[in-house]
């Protein structure tokens, strides 16, 4: 059985795992165990002026050629951080059309911008999928970004009995569900034990769904 993790910050321990290790634009990539891939993305905490800003979305431009990322991000909107809030529209929006120009899904991190992130999508009307990574909204926003085909990834949230993931999980079809480990040292084992608990269904039977999600998004011609 096979427990994918589309997003984590280390290489999981052992081999034959398969995994998306999420990178920031910089002048390398590590080396990966077989089933390793990379996302690649400019994250809005680490937005800093303009010239930062196109210094570091020209290293990513000239990143994404790389032979093992399949998808950008993470990227997205933050209201909670200290980042300019211009910069990181302008940021976002250029590498939601990057992702459009490669064909790559994009991994998004959202922070109390539920509201923007839906309207951008509308707007936008991606042909790439969009991934919501840690997700931990509540229902109604849930049941909002579902109308426009958002893909949905929860991780240690889940593990929580009071969280609004848990009860956005069951809204949520699993043809659009994947589960991580974002930067938790915690085996994905654990959160697909604990999703398949709440959705009551085989463990066995939630991994085939994640793999087959996960050929249809990350593996598409």
């Amino acid at each position: 059985m096979q427990c994918i993790d589309i997003h984590t910050h280390q290489v999981p321990a052992g081999s034959g795992k398969l995994f998306i290790l999420n990178r920031f634009p910089d002048n390398h990539l590590p080396e990966l165990t077989p089933g390793g891939f990379f996302s690649v993305g400019l994250h809005p905490w680490y937005i800093g002026d303009t010239k930062d800003v196109k210094l570091q979305l020209g290293l990513l431009g000239k990143m994404v050629s790389l032979d093992g990322i399949i998808a950008i991000g993470e990227c997205g909107l933050d209201k909670a951080c200290k980042s300019d809030w211009p910069l990181q529209l302008e940021a976002f929006l250029w590498q939601c059309d990057l992702a459009e120009n490669l064909n790559k899904p994009v991994i998004l991190h959202c922070v109390r911008a539920w509201n923007d992130m839906y309207h951008l999508h509308r707007r936008k009307n991606p042909r790439v999928p969009w991934i919501l990574h840690g997700y931990d909204a509540n229902v109604m926003v849930t049941s909002q970004l579902l109308q426009l085909g958002f893909y949905f990834s929860f991780g240690k949230a889940l593990l929580d009995e009071d969280s609004n993931a848990r009860k956005s999980l069951l809204l949520v079809p699993p043809e659009k569900i994947f589960l991580e480990t974002d930067e938790e040292n915690l085996p994905i084992q654990n959160i697909y034990e604990k999703a398949s608990e709440l959705m009551d269904i085989k463990m066995s039977t939630l991994a085939e769904q994640i793999e087959w999600n996960f050929r249809q998004v990350f593996v598409r011609q």
